[in-house]
């Protein structure tokens, strides 16, 4: 099956993750990674929530506490600046004399009329590329679902702030922007094909998956999400999770011999799976264990 949870979850870098309710877990997505004395926090993160998934699971404050230093994927307040704004627009949509139209077979667009119809004037969504059809698709849906609240990164970076605590990023915005402008390039129909069938499943699928992050189950992520990913997009898996895990492990590594203990943040998904990062770590010889 052609997840568009799959693809939208590592896209957005794990966007979908949550809406369940806020009992309190034995545990949940955060681990420590250790080896002799050195040690650091490794935490899976989602970029949306609804208003009832506050507060937290505890064990994320107490990281937070523990930690002199907090690490999250890219820069937060950067990403939400105007210019990068404009940066998103020029590069996700078509120069002018070309459209959605042109690089979609018919079947395909008339799905996309037919959804767009009652919402987004389609002028509007003919001058976006797939992967900025699909950004919208999951906007317009989230927002359905009530996921519009500050998700679990933003939530520390502004504590962070708060408290003083210092940041680190483990890549540049032009490097994640990279990823998301070439998204499903040389499968558009399949990409927004698969999507909008999906859509019809999406809240089950989300809410399962969101279970499966609030409880740290390795295992069941990994069958949700990472094995359709894998089978039905092996380049979009191999450049949105397998790449830039093996291009940030050796970072975080680093991060164990600075004073102090880190809390390192990122989409949930890229933990997860054979090669994920707590399998990466194991490979290397480091304890992993929940938090």
């Amino acid at each position: 099956m052609k997840s568009c949870v799959s693809i939208l979850s590592t896209c957005l870098l794990s966007l979908i993750l949550l809406v369940f309710s806020v009992s309190v877990s034995a545990q949940t997505s955060l681990w420590q990674i250790s080896k002799g004395d050195k040690r650091l926090y490794l935490g899976g993160t989602v970029h949306v929530l609804g208003y009832e998934d506050y507060p937290l699971p505890e064990e994320f404050a107490q990281a937070f506490s523990n930690s002199k230093k907090v690490v999250f994927e890219t820069d937060i307040v950067k990403a939400k600046e105007p210019e990068f704004a404009q940066k998103l627009l020029r590069q996700m949509t078509y120069p002018q004399g070309k459209s959605l139209k042109d690089v979609l077979n018919k079947q395909t667009y008339q799905r996309l009329v037919a959804y767009f119809s009652d919402k987004v004037p389609m002028a509007q969504i003919d001058t976006m590329k797939p992967g900025m059809v699909v950004l919208m698709l999951s906007a317009i849906e989230f927002q359905r679902m009530g996921l519009v609240t500050v998700g679990v990164d933003e939530h520390f970076w502004n504590l962070a702030r708060q408290e003083g605590k210092s940041i680190g990023t483990l890549e540049t915005l032009d490097e994640q922007l990279g990823f998301l402008v070439n998204m499903g390039k040389g499968n558009e129909n399949e990409l927004i094909m698969s999507t909008l069938n999906e859509l019809k499943q999406v809240d089950l699928m989300i809410n399962t998956l969101r279970s499966a992050w609030r409880a740290g189950n390795e295992l069941e992520m990994k069958n949700i999400v990472l094995q359709d990913m894998a089978d039905d997009y092996p380049e979009l898996y191999q450049s949105m999770l397998v790449k830039r895990n093996h291009n940030w492990l050796p970072h975080i590594e680093a991060m164990m011999d600075n004073e102090g203990i880190a809390l390192v943040l990122v989409g949930a998904l890229h933990l997860v799976g054979d090669d994920g990062l707590l399998q990466l770590f194991r490979n290397k010889g480091y304890e992993v264990t929940h938090f």
